[in-house]
């Protein structure tokens, strides 16, 4: 697995190091690298493929080689494990604190940088830890491809509250963060057909054990982790059916 460095991410380092906040940089790049590690590491526990983690100036992304139709239990747990080990390291720390082992002076600014990477991770923005998990609840109670739509409408409507409400606080740092996501926001928008022919390919090549059935008029309005029956007219159709007159002849 390879663990990379965004271009954003070596500029801000830049500016901490020429600055004298080398010790901050430690301490933030250490908040980011253990936070992934929990993200990492479930994903190994759940049988996933972790492939790559990039850092960025706002935390990081791992990024998973998976099956679309993985349990949506499995995903939540991986997307839950980063801030559960963050949290564990900073449990870590304030015991080290209260022990004298570690300074007042670096205490407070790891708990600064703590509270603010959490808190930033768990906004509902793509792709931040707070939309992944909001999506994988959503594709309990929606059409899978509905939800990529629905989060990507909560990505620009919070990064719009987020701008608005912070405007005199701007510098550079909050222009980079705010390009890098809208960069992500559009590229996941573009992709999103991607996906859902991904998803549909899947359960045309692969059996998953589904128990749960859902009638459906057509083939946008399928579930996640249900299993379908599609009415056409007066036809009722499987859905393997109905994926085996998508894909025929083409796999």
């Amino acid at each position: 697995m390879k663990i990379k460095f965004h271009y954003t991410y070596i500029l801000i380092a830049f500016g901490f190091i020429i600055t004298g906040y080398f010790s901050n940089l430690l301490i933030f790049t250490s908040i980011i690298i253990i936070h992934e590690l929990g993200h990492y590491l479930f994903a190994k526990l759940n049988n996933l493929e972790p492939v790559s983690i990039t850092i960025y100036p706002f935390g990081g992304v791992t990024k998973i080689n998976s099956l679309i139709n993985t349990k949506t239990s499995k995903e939540l747990m991986v997307a839950l494990a980063g801030v559960t080990f963050q949290t564990m390291y900073y449990l870590l720390i304030v015991f080290l604190y209260h022990n004298h082992i570690v300074r007042n002076y670096l205490f407070n600014i790891f708990k600064e940088y703590h509270y603010h990477i959490l808190i930033f991770n768990l906004f509902p923005i793509y792709p931040l830890d707070g939309s992944k998990i909001l999506n994988l609840i959503m594709t309990e109670y929606m059409p899978y491809k509905l939800t990529h739509k629905i989060t990507i409408i909560i990505s620009i409507i919070t990064s719009i509250i987020i701008i608005i409400t912070n405007y005199y606080q701007f510098n550079y740092t909050t222009i980079l963060i705010i390009t890098i996501i809208i960069d992500n926001l559009i590229k996941y928008y573009k992709n999103i057909n991607y996906f859902f022919n991904k998803f549909l390919l899947e359960r045309y090549l692969y059996k998953f054990n589904l128990h749960k059935p859902k009638t459906i008029t057509k083939i946008t309005d399928m579930y996640k982790e249900k299993y379908h029956i599609i009415k056409e007219k007066n036809e009722y159709l499987t859905e393997k059916e109905l994926l085996k007159r998508r894909f025929k002849g083409k796999y």
